[in-house]
């Protein structure tokens, strides 16, 4: 047996100098030299690392939105299964911005005992081949075609690897996930707002009915 969850993540957010067409990166971009594929098993990663009482995906108003964040890359969560959220999220000026539209992930649900990592692949892609009304809006300018941002796991990997050793996570390869990411160069400082949004539908499999609607309200300082 083995679980899966669903993500969806609206990001809005505004330039002053830059655009917001020219602030959301095309597809097939690269963030600090990683392309979507590798930053999704980043963000997974991210996600399950922190106890639920400060986990930004379980959060419901953005207070814990920068728990677990490293590096000049910051992660934007939604919502598990389906979601309506708000947030506020003060984010430091300089970081670029990688958040999924709607994506799901699989894994084992024990230590493998024979999984693989293409059984896995296949799960995650299943709901995603059927994603509907999928949106993303950066300071009211919408994101042209966002299925054209489809990206999965090219290499699996263990979705619990982030866990401090102190909870005894067990391994969870093959984890992989499939879905559509988006990344934004470093937005100027101030006030900006982020949307997406979109559902699946697919009948007879987990979470093929989600429905996602997530917005967040940035402030870059």
């Amino acid at each position: 047996m083995y679980r899966l969850f669903i993500f969806s993540f609206i990001l809005l957010a505004s330039g002053c100098a830059l655009t917001p067409q020219k602030t959301v990166l095309p597809p097939n971009f690269k963030l600090g030299g990683f392309d979507a594929s590798s930053l999704s098993a980043e963000w997974w990663q991210w996600a399950m690392s922190s106890p639920d009482e400060i986990n930004p995906v379980r959060d419901n108003s953005g207070a814990h939105c920068e728990v677990g964040q490293q590096g000049n890359i910051w992660f934007l969560a939604g919502g598990f299964g389906s979601s309506k959220i708000k947030r506020s999220c003060v984010i430091p000026y300089g970081k670029s911005i990688f958040f999924p539209i709607i994506n799901m992930v699989y894994y084992p649900r024990e230590e493998n005992n024979g999984y693989t990592c293409e059984q896995a692949k296949a799960s995650a892609a299943v709901n995603n081949d059927k994603a509907l009304d999928l949106y993303v809006e950066l300071d009211g300018v919408a994101v042209i075609n966002p299925k054209r941002y489809r990206a999965s796991s090219e290499k699996c990997f263990d979705i619990f690897e982030r866990i401090p050793k102190e909870y005894k996570p067990y391994n969870a390869y093959p984890s992989a996930s499939d879905g559509y990411w988006i990344g934004l160069m470093p937005l100027q400082k101030g006030k900006h707002t982020l949307k997406f949004g979109g559902r699946y539908s697919s009948t007879g499999t987990t979470y093929g009915r989600t429905v996602q609607d997530i917005e967040y309200e940035i402030t870059v300082q």
